[in-house]
């Protein structure tokens, strides 16, 4: 029977594909974010390279990242909606026609570093038209109800979801509630899993839990406005250069 894994966050989606011996898999990603931190990604070779990452442990952002690096996949295409996608987002995978990615390409060129294939696609939500044969589907209810969106949105999202082609359902689905990004609607998330359950003929695994707060306060008071300061410059400057191109 078909199995719905219901996640917390979207990381624990790697530990399943670990557990259940996952290789090669083509991810039908719908994300608001593309969890591809630390890759740059040269579209016309479709290879990806390894380029740096300061939290090199597994989390939401770039838990694709390692799942490509240890082979458990070879293809994402990316849905997204606007806003969304890569310049809406700091923390994001690199392409190798980016301004930035220009040392990182010099590096892997006097390295001679070959990098893994990837099947890779970014599709917008409106031209997205279902699920392809052989991909499994992976969502992020972020994709549906992300604070960037109005609340009184997400039914609309969740209708426009349904329209879609489902004459091949996937083998495999995973969805994540991703508190961190999505509105508080934990009952609209439930509802629509107890659809997709329905509608795919699908078994509910729910494997989420509470979740550890990593908490980031600082005992200095000054150096905690400091760093807030900073860092809220530091999106704004960035998200500014984002959505005039400049990645």
């Amino acid at each position: 029977m078909r199995r719905i894994f219901v996640v917390e966050s979207h990381d624990e989606v790697l530990r399943l594909w670990r557990e259940q011996a996952m290789a090669g898999l083509r991810v039908l990603h719908l994300d608001f974010h593309c969890d591809l931190r630390g890759l740059l990604i040269n579209r016309k070779a479709q290879r990806a390279y390894h380029i740096w990452d300061r939290f090199p442990d597994v989390d939401e952002g770039n838990f694709l990242t390692h799942a490509l690096l240890e082979g458990v996949v070879s293809g994402v295409r990316w849905v997204h909606d606007e806003p969304g996608g890569r310049k809406h987002d700091l923390k994001t995978v690199k392409y190798e026609t980016d301004v930035t990615a220009l040392i990182h390409r010099f590096l892997i060129f006097i390295r001679r570093h070959r990098g893994v294939p990837i099947a890779y696609e970014v599709v917008s939500s409106d031209q997205w038209t279902g699920v392809a044969a052989g991909e499994i589907l992976d969502i992020d209810w972020d994709f549906f109800a992300c604070q960037e969106y109005l609340k009184e949105s997400i039914q609309h999202r969740i209708a426009e979801f349904w329209k879609r082609d489902f004459a091949h359902l996937p083998e495999h689905i995973y969805i994540c509630y991703s508190p961190n990004y999505s509105h508080p609607t934990r009952d609209e998330f439930r509802r629509f899993v107890s659809d997709m359950a329905t509608r795919f003929e699908a078994e509910v695994v729910d494997v989420s839990g509470p979740r550890e707060a990593k908490s980031r306060v600082r005992n200095n008071p000054i150096a905690t406005g400091l760093y807030q300061g900073a860092r809220g410059l530091y999106h704004r400057v960035g998200l500014a250069l984002r959505k005039r191109g400049v990645y």
